[in-house]
């Protein structure tokens, strides 16, 4: 669903009519640290490859600790390997296919 909201947001921003301003609110928490992170990074980066200002909730300090979440076919070193910068600077590590969407 992250992925989803991600697209549509990427979706939104594209339409150049002021509808981004809806994102200034901050969501409520998802109960998950590294969750609440991701939601954050993955949202400022869309504004910003938008060439758009991100809403001030995004500007996140990185986790305390990596966030590795279990991958099904990678090992850890694999992961961090594969991550995107903006999320690894953030402590979050999730490869780059993992965030493809069709």
């Amino acid at each position: 669903m992250l992925l989803q909201g991600r697209d549509h947001l990427r979706l939104l921003l594209g339409r150049r009519d002021g509808s981004e301003a809806a994102w200034e609110a901050a969501p409520g928490t998802t109960g998950h640290a590294g969750f609440d992170a991701l939601l954050a990074v993955l949202t400022a980066h869309e504004f910003e490859a938008a060439g758009e200002d991100p809403p001030d909730w995004t500007k996140v300090d990185p986790l305390p600790d990596r966030w590795i979440p279990e991958h099904p076919f990678l090992d850890h070193d694999e992961i961090i390997n594969q991550t995107p910068d903006y999320l690894a600077q953030a402590n979050i590590f999730i490869p780059a296919r993992d965030l493809t969407t069709a």
